[in-house]
């Protein structure tokens, strides 16, 4: 950004109108000072600021980050949900320790604070529109998709919020804020932001402007980074509506597998069906009651790890859209101290060219130019610090975001994977009792002459071993040990009406046993 031209009544002529022709020394201007003799070469106002091209040169104009010596540790050690369910749900208290050399505390040690969300969130509106340089972590969600009342929710968002406190207290622009210490030492439930701040353009003004074409923009890394965050933000939302619509049909499909179990069920009650035969179904509804509970856990599982994750992505991307709009907005602003400040410096140079002028339209003239002078020269430092800092902070959220979404992808995939295991465990305890159905091992069924087995003693045997898979005769290229885990849904397929009861001998898959059985037909 080419710095403006402060006003300086002792500088040369082309700055001071009313100052006589004689030779000066020039005073030092500001780096990317420009300066013109003919206004008709900046008739046209454009906003140009130095790009710059090295940490070195960004930690220069954000000092703050250069010598970093003040630290914040903050470790959340629980969270309390009281008073209704809303209350519980919306607004749960944080509790947490402090530790810290910040002058801004009145001791270095701070033990069982407690926080609502509701002060979480005033502290957040203050940072968010006090704090223009930086990217404002945005608050995690009050409450996961796992259920108020579940331990995972519990455990997930202490994680949030810890993660939250972490990334706070690595931003030295936000430490420096006196409102933390506000907000950490006052009592519990009281806490209103003690300055006041508020965003450069708000309401519909606001939604106005975000429809004109922002300002030209030499630093081309931010001119590129807010069409990429917006388009993060539309694609995180528009997965979450997917996945939404996808759990919903999880949990359809997980009612009509309850409905067919209970079907098969009553089917056992008919009188013309063997003991053998009403046994089998019996246990074979169980069972797919019991997968269809699966079912309708996972349905939960995919929205509580990749839902919430992306929401969080959602919710920092748009505040970090905002805070680069905020800075277009300071962009215009510039454009227009520009143009008043050519304007103020016009005028006076006509006054000069007059032969009677009065004192009072001189002072007059020379206090708007000073006026429209600094005011161009403030904006314009303003504005190289805050693109100075967003430059480093575009890196630092950039990692923060591969992390979480790498993350949230994970723990979405190995969640899948542990219920789907559950589910073939289920499926395979019914396995013997298939085959025990069919006198020649239930190899009949599947059109097969040759590996028949008449022994009635197979039926009770896996049939995955070491030597591979009885019914399909694949040989396994590497040692396998059968065995089932059990799993919580092990209390639907209890014994009832007469039915055998489930065997402790249980078999248990290896993850890559699992992998690939569940890859290949089994039946």
């Amino acid at each position: 950004m080419a710095s403006a031209v402060a006003y300086d009544p002792y500088d040369d002529i082309d700055n001071n109108p009313f100052s006589e022709p004689r030779e000066t020394t020039t005073i030092p201007q500001e780096s990317g000072a420009h300066e013109t003799d003919d206004p008709s070469e900046t008739s046209t106002p454009t906003v140009q600021h130095e790009n710059p091209q090295s940490d070195e040169m960004s930690l220069e104009l954000v000092p703050e980050r250069k010598a970093n010596k003040f630290q914040l540790v903050v470790k959340v050690t629980g969270l309390e949900r009281i008073g209704t369910f809303t209350n519980k749900k919306e607004n749960p208290t944080l509790k947490f320790d402090v530790s810290t050399n910040l002058p801004t505390f009145r001791k270095p040690q701070h033990r069982n604070i407690k926080k609502t969300m509701t002060e979480f969130q005033n502290l957040f509106t203050f940072l968010n529109g006090s704090i223009p340089e930086t990217f404002v972590p945005a608050l995690p969600v009050a409450h996961t998709n796992y259920g108020i009342s579940n331990s995972e929710d519990y455990y997930k968002t202490v994680k949030n919020f810890q993660e939250w406190f972490d990334r706070i207290a690595a931003d030295p622009l936000i430490l420096r804020s006196e409102e933390i210490a506000f907000f950490i030492e006052s009592d519990f439930n009281t806490y209103t932001p003690v300055g006041k701040s508020k965003l450069p353009v708000s309401g519909l003004k606001r939604k106005t402007l975000k429809q004109l074409t922002p300002p030209f923009d030499e630093c081309l890394e931010l001119a590129e980074f807010r069409p990429l965050v917006k388009s993060i933000r539309h694609l995180s939302q528009d997965i979450q509506l997917k996945l939404l619509k996808l759990s919903k049909l999880r949990k359809s499909v997980s009612q009509d597998e309850n409905a067919v179990g209970k079907g098969f069920k009553e089917m056992a009650q008919d009188p013309s069906q063997t003991q053998s035969h009403s046994k089998f179904y019996i246990k074979f509804g169980k069972t797919l009651t019991a997968v269809g509970d699966i079912d309708s856990v996972m349905a939960t599982l995919d929205v509580a790890t990749l839902y919430d994750g992306l929401e969080w992505i959602a919710q920092d991307t748009y505040v970090v859209k905002e805070s680069l709009t905020n800075r277009h907005f300071l962009m215009r602003d510039l454009l227009q101290a520009q143009q008043n400040s050519r304007f103020r410096q016009e005028q006076a140079r006509k006054l000069r060219a007059k032969r009677d002028v009065s004192p009072l339209k001189v002072d007059d003239a020379i206090r708007a130019l000073k006026v429209a002078t600094t005011t161009e020269h403030e904006l314009t430092l303003k504005l190289r610090r805050i693109t100075a800092n967003m430059l480093l902070q575009k890196r630092e959220w950039l990692e923060w975001y591969d992390k979480t979404l790498i993350n949230s992808i994970k723990e979405y995939t190995v969640r899948k994977i542990e219920y789907e295991r559950k589910k073939l465990s289920l499926l395979e305890r019914i396995r013997s009792d298939v085959r025990a159905v069919d006198e020649a091992g239930g190899l009949s069924r599947l059109g097969r002459g040759t590996g028949v087995v008449r022994d009635g003693s197979t039926a009770t045997k896996p049939s995955q071993s070491a030597q591979g898979d009885s019914w399909t005769n694949d040989r396994r290229s590497r040692a396998f040990e059968p065995s089932v885990l059990k799993t919580e849904f092990d209390a639907s397929l209890e014994n009832e009406q007469g039915v055998d009861e489930i065997t402790e001998d249980q078999y248990t898959l290896d993850a890559r046993s699992a992998a690939h059985l569940l890859g290949s037909s089994s039946f």
